[in-house]
């Protein structure tokens, strides 16, 4: 590990002029103070160019390999994050480019503190939010308290930057997003407003002048959160994380069907209904068998033994489906039982099988006949993948 020891030395002055806003925006870089923030920003796949470490501190992280490490004093520590304090580590970050989901955004109107900047943030990704557009050209994520605020989310934003609310509202525009503001005035109750399929653009104000003028008379709908008592109004924060909530079960409530039908578990369960009513139609040119009965019969030579809880678990057979997909098969003596009433394959079984291969593979050939040896590949990689991380959701 490189020691470094002088103020001079090109690489503390370039660290210690990320401490300013215009240092950050003019580098595409950012300081990241402490080891807890730097594993949120590997864990975002932030790029480090380097890591400063006083005497004593452990790196321990495997993403910390691909970047240089450098041991300076506490003195110099200090310099870089300009505080009176000694922070064990610190890295110098690149910031990345992140792609926004454009069914919701929130727009940050002139807010000024850190910390609800950083909580809002925190916020929007806790709903599948991670688009956010400031009306400050000189806007910045990327100061100590709002990463800290943000739990590192920060590094995983995509932001987009205006230099006034008329050109922010001119894009909102283009883009096709209904605008929200809120108000204490706001003419309806936020929970009581219809949301259309378009996306959403939640504006925040200012923490004491609320939103823009501009911004407020431009805006789809201004809608208020009603209060109890004396309060008049609620920490910003804590306002935009409960309009996001109301917002997002309006659009989802609005979009419903569409929703429903967009999810991978019902894609899933259609194309898999989809194949077994295929492999179904190509079975019944050869055999009485149909391809629930098929496959059980595939996967029982695969695990051996399998019981009858097991089978009816596993291709969504009831009760009163049993008799109708089992008995067949023990008649024809394409199955057997064992002395615990499990399912085990017979030689007639496996014969079967081996006599229908062909019609499972020219089906499987049927489905995939416009897709290429590469995509073939991808589609099976992919199958992979989801079963693996559903499997580890179980495991949970």
């Amino acid at each position: 590990m490189e020691k470094i020891t002088s103020l001079k030395d090109v690489r503390i002055q370039s660290a210690r002029s990320l401490n300013s806003r215009n240092g950050r925006i003019s580098s595409g870089k950012f300081l990241i103070e402490g080891s807890e923030a730097i594993d949120w920003a590997i864990g975002a796949g932030v790029r480090l160019d380097c890591i400063f470490v006083v005497p004593g501190q452990k790196i321990i992280n495997d993403g910390y390999s691909s970047c240089d490490i450098y041991e300076i004093t506490d003195g110099l520590m200090k310099k870089i994050t300009d505080t009176n304090y000694v922070v064990q580590c610190v890295a110098v970050g690149n910031i990345q480019k992140i792609v926004p989901q454009m069914d919701f955004c929130v727009v940050l109107d002139n807010l000024n503190d850190f910390g609800n900047i950083g909580t809002i943030i925190r916020t929007c990704h806790a709903f599948g939010i991670n688009n956010v557009i400031s009306t400050r050209a000189d806007f910045d994520l990327f100061q100590k308290k709002t990463i800290d605020a943000s739990r590192g989310r920060v590094f995983a934003t995509a932001l987009k930057t205006f230099g006034n609310p008329d050109d922010t509202l001119k894009y909102l525009k283009e883009k096709g997003f209904q605008i929200v503001t809120t108000s204490p005035r706001g003419s309806r109750l936020q929970s009581l407003i219809s949301l259309s399929e378009r996306p959403v653009a939640l504006v925040v104000g200012n923490e004491t002048t609320g939103a823009s003028d501009e911004l407020m008379k431009n805006a789809d709908m201004t809608v208020q959160i009603p209060m109890y008592g004396e309060v008049e109004s609620l920490n910003v924060g804590v306002a935009t994380g409960i309009s996001i909530y109301e917002l997002k079960l309006k659009k989802i409530m609005g979009m419903i069907e569409k929703q429903i039908k967009s999810t991978l578990g019902r894609d899933l369960n259609v194309a898999a209904m989809l194949i077994r009513e295929a492999l179904d139609a190509e079975l019944k040119k050869v055999s009485m068998l149909s391809s629930t009965q098929l496959i059980f019969m595939m996967v029982l030579k695969c695990d051996t033994v399998m019981s009858l809880t097991d089978a009816q678990k596993q291709f969504g057979i009831t009760d009163g489906e049993t008799e109708a997909n089992f008995r067949p098969l023990l008649e024809k003596g394409l199955i057997n039982t064992d002395e615990s009433d499990n399912f085990i394959m017979t030689e007639t079984g496996l014969e079967t099988i081996g006599k229908l291969w062909t019609t499972v593979e020219n089906t499987e050939n049927k489905i995939l006949e416009d897709f290429t040896e590469s995509e073939k590949k991808e589609l099976k990689m992919f199958l992979d993948r989801i079963k693996e991380k559903c499997a580890k959701i179980k495991e949970m």
